[in-house]
């Protein structure tokens, strides 16, 4: 909710983003209502109800990750809660470039990066689509978006999607086949594979980072250092949950 065109209003408890529908822009916001997404900005159509299921996950059953976790002490508080689900892009697309926005580099910068990103080839404040992102070449991308190296990859993914010589895998895919689909797009290793998977509402696998060895390290293993494999065998037993079991650790160990 902190990566443009999204913006939290707290006090509120209003979601802001700005979206391209049938051709032009528009202002969404979006709070809940008695566990129901209100949306307001746009009139109700076939192609907002999909992006806003896209985004809020509407079409993933959480129900067997919720029975896993009432046999969890440090998972207690989840089934009340109703955590289980990520907030995501419209497209695979944004997920994609804003994964590869937050590689090697700290969060403030990624937020940067993207606000940036957005500003300069979104139409009115929306994401961009490839095409827009095409209108920049990787240097004016480099030095307006402080991309860095990145701007190769997204601009390549962009012009992949644009030409159609790459294309997105299915969601009828297996698991496996759809991680080693978006292991081949342009920027996209097996962390960012891990999270496109979490984003389509498959957890079979976790996105190994340097904040997530320093969770287990620090929950686990008492600081020491020990090896990926040890730390993710601790969620073998979570099956295809693995990535949401740590997730909820991770967001229950926060203030």
């Amino acid at each position: 909710m902190y990566l443009a065109p999204f913006r939290w209003a707290a006090e509120e408890r209003v979601l802001r983003r700005k979206e391209r529908l049938g051709g032009r822009t528009v202002g969404l916001e979006i709070t809940e209502r008695g566990g129901m997404l209100e949306v307001k900005g746009a009139n109700a159509s076939a192609e907002l109800t999909r992006r806003m299921s896209r985004m809020f996950q509407l079409h993933v059953d959480t129900s067997e990750f919720i029975e896993k976790t009432r046999g969890s002490a440090a998972h207690a508080w989840v089934a009340g809660a109703g955590f289980g689900r990520l907030l995501c892009g419209a497209t695979v697309w944004e997920d994609a470039v804003k994964i590869i926005a937050t590689t090697n580099t700290m969060w403030r910068q990624t937020v940067r990066m993207v606000d940036l990103l957005v500003a300069k080839c979104g139409k009115g404040g929306a994401f961009p689509e490839p095409e827009d992102v095409l209108r920049f070449s990787e240097e004016e991308l480099q030095e307006d978006c402080r991309l860095g190296y990145r701007a190769k990859s997204i601009r390549a993914l962009a012009a992949g999607l644009a030409s159609g010589s790459i294309e997105l895998p299915g969601s009828t895919l297996t698991t496996e086949e759809l991680f080693r689909g978006y292991l081949k797009l342009p920027g996209i290793g097996p962390y960012g594979a891990a999270h496109l998977l979490a984003m389509d509402g498959r957890h079979d696998f976790i996105a190994v980072d340097t904040e997530f060895r320093r969770f287990v390290r620090e929950t686990y293993h008492g600081g020491r250092k020990v090896s990926d494999a040890t730390m993710l065998r601790r969620y073998n037993k979570w099956g295809r949950w693995k990535y949401l079991a740590y997730w909820s650790e991770l967001w229950g160990s926060r203030p």
